[in-house]
């Protein structure tokens, strides 16, 4: 077992980022439970670790927003207050908080690993902005461990929702929604079908034997082709023998006022936390391992955070996030070891280098500076030139080229199967 640092707790202290500084006395944390249940070990049995963050101190800047759905409302008021205390993310409500809509008293503190214009159920419009998918994937295994602070009138949530590249990609699974109305020992695990005409509603009610306030407990969800089967403390709880079929991107979040969880008790002190130990998102290690000759992926460099993208005229760039098949690109082993990278787009042929650092695509050309070896670093991939001289490809800002031979973070590649 590989040494786990949330297994080793810091000495406890408030350290705090995002907006609303409050005083230290409110974020000492209380002794720990003997009930709760501890950090599992990074590696899982039977999966590969895909993506993750142990919030240790600050959000990965490549996997979160932290602006909720923020199309609907301001800037301001889409914004997340939260802050960090032993080694966990800690979401929380203050008192000087803005509510998230200027007619309307909720209050909410959200990241999601996703965003749009009109993400999820389009009710309200603010501005426009840009689509930004760091992380939306489909099928997998996908944890948190957490303690909730849902009391009267609040609730916390892990959830999904379908990345909407049509209107029909709308499902959402309530992973673990505990809301103060339920009880500390009861959430709501639900799927909603909204405008998707292949689901059909499903709302569970789920009580655990523990108290969900005071508590660090694992709540996870396995997603496969046909199923979602939910898992507490590593235990299978319940199953819905139903799957959206497209990629969805994960919410955390803490809401006050949301309309349903009834009234918030005026003498229930502020800040209401959600406290989160870690995010880990897996695939199945029994699918072969990549690269697949065949197989179509996004290559985002796992330093900057942006996708590979052909542009005209044989440009090659660094882009976030999109919808479009400049940014998917199959690769094919030509050789023993060595691949070329051809992207979807009628009309754009291979990766390839020209003279000067330069990446291209080409038209078709099959030559030593269209082929690339592929090869397994730690967070990803290193993609070396063959021909001779011309080293590894690496982004940088917005632009791609190839180096002589360094191998900084700049040079590591995750391939994001499609």
């Amino acid at each position: 077992m590989a040494f786990d640092p949330k297994r080793i707790k810091l000495a406890r202290r408030g350290l705090f980022a995002g907006g609303g500084a409050l005083a230290l006395s409110a974020f000492l944390e209380a002794p720990a439970s003997a009930a709760e249940m501890p950090p599992n070990p990074l590696e899982k049995p039977g999966w590969i670790l895909e993506r993750n963050d142990e919030f240790n101190g600050s959000l990965d800047p490549n996997l979160w927003i932290t602006k909720y759905l923020e199309s609907r409302t301001s800037t301001d008021r889409a914004s997340a207050r939260y802050g960090f205390r032993d080694n966990a993310l800690v979401l929380r409500i203050d008192d000087d908080q803005p509510t998230y809509y200027t007619d309307n008293p909720m209050k909410v503190s959200s990241i999601q690993t996703g965003q749009r214009t009109h993400l999820h159920k389009d009710n309200r419009f603010d501005h426009e902005i840009p689509t930004d998918m760091k992380y939306a994937t489909q099928y997998g295994y996908f944890e948190i461990r957490a303690k909730s602070s849902a009391r009267s009138g609040i609730h916390t949530a892990f959830w999904l929702i379908g990345r909407q590249d049509t209107w029909e990609q709308r499902g959402e699974l309530d992973i673990m929604e505990h809301a103060g109305i339920h009880g500390k020992s009861r959430f709501n695990y639900n799927l909603f079908k909204w405008s998707d005409p292949n689901l059909s509603d499903s709302t569970n009610s789920v009580g655990v034997g523990f108290d969900m306030t005071t508590e660090m407990h694992i709540y996870a969800i396995e997603w496969t082709p046909t199923q979602f089967k939910l898992y507490i403390d590593n235990v299978l709880t319940r199953t819905i023998d139903q799957s959206p079929r497209y990629p969805a991107v994960f919410l955390l979040g803490v809401y006050e006022n949301a309309g349903w969880t009834g009234s918030v008790d005026p003498d229930d002190p502020r800040p209401k936390e959600f406290v989160v130990d870690y995010f880990r998102a897996y695939k199945p290690a029994d699918d072969a391992a990549d690269p697949q000759s065949g197989r179509t992926y996004r290559l985002r460099n796992v330093s900057t955070g942006q996708y590979l993208d052909s542009e005209g005229d044989g440009a090659v760039a660094l882009e976030p996030s999109s919808i479009y098949d400049d940014q998917l690109w199959t690769l094919n082993e030509q050789q023993p070891g060595y691949w070329t990278i051809d992207n979807v787009r009628e009309g754009r042929g291979y990766l390839d280098t020209d003279p000067d650092g330069q990446v291209i695509w080409n038209t078709g050309w099959l030559g030593d500076d269209s082929l690339w070896a592929i090869a397994p670093v730690s967070g990803g991939f290193r993609i070396g030139n063959k021909l001779g001289g011309r080293g590894y490809l690496y982004g940088s800002g917005g632009s791609v080229g190839w180096n002589t031979g360094s191998t900084d973070a700049n040079t590591v590649w995750a391939l994001e199967r499609q």
